[in-house]
């Protein structure tokens, strides 16, 4: 590899070691945020149909599954710089990260979609994800 495709490399994996890091401290602080509201668990629905990415709906319920209001507030810094978002706004911009990290260009052509899953007592994030893929069967004779 030439050095200006080394250098090139070198960043990219730099600032993809920073991202990880920042979306793992964003998951202990919403974790926390969440618990202190009184929320037991969280879904995000995201679909990428249409080149447009986009968050979709997203609940939360009380540890007696009724449903529950998004209202507090966190710091976060998931763009290199801190600042408060309501546990709504936090959770739209950590799953675009999550999804960048796991699924980026998700929103390209047919567009995955899915769901992050939020367990606050177990402290656990999942991402079920799909991806939409058109397939195409040619053939070609001499006839």
């Amino acid at each position: 590899m030439s050095k200006t495709a080394n250098d090139w490399m070198a960043k990219y994996e730099a600032d993809a070691k920073r991202q990880r890091k920042r979306v793992a401290a964003a998951k202990r602080l919403i974790l926390a945020a969440l618990k202190r509201a009184c929320i037991a668990a969280v879904e995000v629905a995201y679909d990428g149909e249409g080149d447009s990415g986009q968050i979709g709906e997203i609940t939360a319920v009380d540890p007696a599954g009724k449903p529950a209001t998004l209202l507090h507030s966190v710091f976060l810094n998931l763009d290199g710089k801190r600042r408060k978002y309501s546990l709504a706004e936090a959770l739209d911009a950590y799953t675009w990260e999550v999804l960048a990290i796991h699924h980026a260009g998700f929103e390209d052509n047919e567009g995955g979609f899915g769901t992050l899953s939020i367990d606050v007592a177990s402290g656990t994030i999942s991402l079920d994800h799909n991806a939409r893929i058109v397939e195409v069967s040619n053939t070609l004779e001499e006839v």
